[in-house]
């Protein structure tokens, strides 16, 4: 699977601290959550052994205050440190209410007002 250009239609949000579990239908591993939006978001340092070429796979981000489930398609991947680790676009299947809320209170600019919310941040939708 080869990096497509950017195809989201909705604002990324960069994210500081945010980690996922993801199970590929073979094993779990744990990445770091770059950025996120209503409907995808995109995940570093995935060990290369994941399997990105599965129709669907299952996460837990870890969120500044709850966690989230999700089931994910990868979009477009992209390895990195000599191949021994990846970059994954997902797309998010059926967004949960929950996720739809996070993503409104960093619409809405509650990470201004909120310190907790501070760990996130509005970026650009362009790469």
């Amino acid at each position: 699977m080869e990096i497509q250009g950017n195809c989201r239609s909705t604002d990324r949000h960069q994210t500081l601290g945010m980690m996922t579990n993801l199970f590929d239908g073979e094993a779990t591993v744990l990445g770091v959550v770059e950025d996120v939006s209503l409907g995808g978001m995109c995940v570093s340092n995935i060990p290369a052994s994941f399997e990105d070429k599965t129709e669907v796979c299952l996460s837990i981000v870890t969120g500044p205050r709850r966690d989230f489930h999700l089931a994910l398609q990868p979009r477009w991947v992209q390895t990195t440190n000599r191949g021994m680790y990846k970059i994954i676009g997902f797309s998010i299947q059926d967004p949960p209410s929950d996720w739809k809320k996070f993503i409104e209170t960093l619409v809405e600019g509650q990470a201004d007002r909120d310190p907790f919310y501070a760990m996130v941040t509005p970026t650009d939708t362009e790469m």
